[in-house]
């Protein structure tokens, strides 16, 4: 948990003192009862002279509503959305006044309906209420559904004002963020801390925004805790640490490129876009000396990964400070050049059906504004500095585009991604055809991370199996009649075995492929997939087809197994 001060003044009336303000504010956390009933009415009308004139709160709603729209961007990464957040006011008139402060600034926030609106306010209320106050007194159905909003993260429920309800007890794990202006002391502002400080998703802390006096308090609320609590920290922590964690990774991640020059492309016409290019294309470097690393240990992508994950989520805590205005531009650039790494790693996993880690989807979700290049659409194309390829009508100028690139490395990824994705197109649900090129791909960039083959060999010959791949819809034309797509996937599973195509020959195995797919589309069933007896059958009749054919019997139970798992692909 991280504190951050950002006091609003405020203006004491005269004859009334900060003790005396510190009271009533503990009046408001006592039960009440007849005799203490005025009392209280007193108490809370000093806490709403104090905290609650119009003026500090136009202010207070201003800095919020400035404070919480940075602050959801820079957790939107790690949350995969903009989390939650709880403001605490002193009253309830407070409570009510500074809602529509809020929402005067931003109008579209407010919902009149329960299940509507960004922000919303949660407190008790009873019949004799007046507005504003009235207007946001509820029952209690209708507050639950406020709070089972706040505890989705997908809900559009951002901001809930509260006086006292949900302090205790209410469990969010989204929430990220509590703005605080009321006083609290000892148990009651533990446990309202407690409701932002579970981990969830890549949240790590949680913020305190601290808008009434507190240090003294937090530090008193602290020090009840356990010997072992305190040496552990989990509360407590100053932004100013966060600021110092920022500094020290940044540090960390210029020692990590120290090995590119980046900074030099800056200058250029295309400067960002061209600087984080070269940083891309030097991390993913397959034949980068520091790349090169003992089995279980991080490679250069994972190392950036992990230490620009650690300063965006520091960043998301101390972007606010004034004080570090000199690398706020250098963090932002690290951490789009992670989404534009994320990319091309969630690219190279998908295409070869590996499944995405969950902090590589969260990188993706990165957007930074204030770059103009950084608005555009991450595209490894542009990265790669090449022209995106036209399978139709393939040039040698695409070669000469690539090999000429700056970013050697990008250009081979852009090439390969784009030859998967093509594979998949042409070849339609073909699974012998989409594993030979897929095995093809694979086997250039194994020999180039090897040494075997340098950058510009291997874009040739990405570049011939591209050639390859743009006549491979017209493959099927080849025979008399011609096979359509899904004729010629069972033709490739059967002709899979190299003594059936050299005793059967083209034509023989191509009359085959037409008799299994008129067997599927007569015999099969909507659901024989999952039907056992159905399955059995079918496989019972491609043998005897195969038998017909006089099939090579060597091969002929792998060729089933194929024939059988391509039509269940086409089914």
């Amino acid at each position: 948990m991280y504190y951050e001060p950002r006091l609003v003044t405020v203006g004491f009336d005269e004859g009334v003192t900060a003790e005396e303000l510190d009271d009533a504010a503990d009046e408001l956390t006592r039960d009440l009862d007849e005799t203490e009933r005025e009392q209280v009415e007193r108490s809370v009308a000093v806490i709403n002279a104090i905290y609650g004139s119009p003026e500090r709160l136009r202010t207070l709603a201003a800095d919020i509503v400035a404070h919480w729209e940075k602050r959801r961007a820079r957790m939107f990464p790690d949350l995969e959305g903009p989390g939650k957040a709880l403001i605490v006011g002193a009253t309830r008139e407070i409570c009510a006044n500074l809602y529509s402060a809020i929402v005067e600034l931003r109008p579209e926030w407010h919902s009149d309906a329960v299940d509507g609106g960004v922000i919303k306010v949660v407190y008790s209320g009873s019949a004799s209420d007046q507005p504003p106050i009235s207007d946001h007194v509820r029952r209690e159905s209708e507050n639950k559904v406020i709070k089972k909003r706040l505890a989705k993260p997908d809900d559009c429920l951002e901001l809930v004002i509260v006086k006292d309800m949900m302090l205790t007890g209410y469990d969010s794990p989204a929430l990220h963020t509590l703005y605080l202006d009321r006083p609290l002391k000892g148990a009651l502002l533990m446990q309202t801390l407690a409701r932002v400080n579970r981990t969830f998703r890549g949240k790590d802390a949680g913020l305190l925004v601290a808008y009434a006096p507190l240090t003294d308090n937090l530090a008193k609320a602290l020090a009840e805790y356990t010997l072992a609590d305190q040496r552990e920290r989990p509360m407590g922590r100053d932004v100013g640490e966060a600021i110092e964690l920022a500094r020290a990774l940044v540090g960390q991640i210029r020692d990590l490129l120290s090995g590119v020059d980046w900074r030099s492309k800056l200058g250029g016409p295309r400067g960002w876009m061209d600087a984080a290019g070269a940083v891309a294309n030097w991390i993913r470097d397959l034949r980068n000396p520091a790349n090169k690393v003992a089995e279980g240990q991080a490679n250069l992508t994972a190392r950036y990964r992990h230490l620009t994950t650690q300063l965006g989520r520091a960043w998301a805590l101390a972007s606010g400070a004034d004080n570090l205005a000199d690398i706020a531009d250098e963090v932002r650039f690290y951490i789009e050049v992670r989404a534009w790494v994320a990319k091309l790693d969630a690219s190279e996993r998908s295409e070869s059906g590996r499944p995405v880690p969950a902090e590589v989807a969260r990188a993706l979700l990165t957007v930074v504004e204030d770059s103009t290049d950084s608005r555009d659409v991450i595209d490894i194309n542009q990265m790669a500095q090449i022209t995106p390829p036209d399978f139709d009508h393939l040039t040698p100028a695409l070669l000469g585009e690539a090999q000429a690139s700056a970013n050697p490395q990008l250009a081979i990824e852009a090439l390969r991604s784009a030859l998967l994705i093509e594979a998949v197109r042409v070849s339609g649900r073909n699974l012998v055809r989409q594993q030979a090129f897929s095995d093809r791909v694979a086997e250039l960039l194994n020999r180039y991370t090897n040494g075997q083959l340098t950058s510009a060999e291997v874009l040739l010959e990405l570049y011939q199996t591209a050639l390859d791949l743009s006549v491979e819809a017209k493959r099927g034309e080849q025979f008399e009649p011609p096979l359509g797509l899904d004729e010629l996937a069972v033709y490739d599973a059967i002709a899979s075995n190299a003594s059936a195509v050299e005793v059967l020959g083209q034509p023989v195995l191509g009359e085959i492929a037409r008799e299994l797919i008129e067997l599927l589309r007569r015999d099969a069933k909507t659901d024989w997939t999952v039907r056992d007896d159905v399955r059995a059958a079918i496989r019972a009749k491609i043998k005897r087809l195969l038998r017909k054919f006089r099939y090579p019997p060597d091969k002929s139970e792998a060729a089933v197994a194929l024939v059988v798992q391509q039509m269940e692909a086409l089914s």
